[in-house]
């Protein structure tokens, strides 16, 4: 299907391993500056809070919270994968943030997951759950 050419890293605590998976598909990566010492070597760096279109089909949403560089990214304006800035919980059925395993601003992340009403999508795809 064309292979990888793009590492989307969503925050800075999910990067385990991205320089060995960077070099076995020869892509870059993409981070957050204020996650970038997570992952130094990444190629790409997205600064700032507000939205930005990587192409006709990409979409990055930065959400400060559960780290201060977190971000969404959209894709096709219908699928939003989130990383952990949202997650399921399938013991109650719903969809919400993790205010105990917020690293950065719990504050900030709420206000980042009531920004993403704002946003076209029909599916949710986080990182947990």
């Amino acid at each position: 299907m064309g292979g990888v050419d793009l590492m989307f890293l969503t925050h800075r605590d999910d990067v385990a391993d991205h320089a060995l998976f960077a070099k076995h598909f020869g892509c870059r990566r993409m981070i957050h500056a204020d996650d970038r010492n997570a992952a130094r070597e990444a190629e790409r760096v997205i600064e700032g809070y507000e939205a930005q279109r990587l192409d006709d089909e990409l979409l990055v949403i930065p959400v400060p919270g559960h780290t201060r560089g977190s971000m969404c990214l959209l894709y096709r304006d219908n699928f939003l994968f989130t990383g952990d800035h949202l997650r399921w919980d399938p013991r109650t059925e719903t969809l919400g943030g993790g205010r105990s395993v917020c690293w950065y601003d719990w504050t900030e992340q709420t206000e980042s997951m009531a920004r993403l009403i704002d946003y076209p999508f029909e599916w949710i795809l986080p990182g947990h759950g």
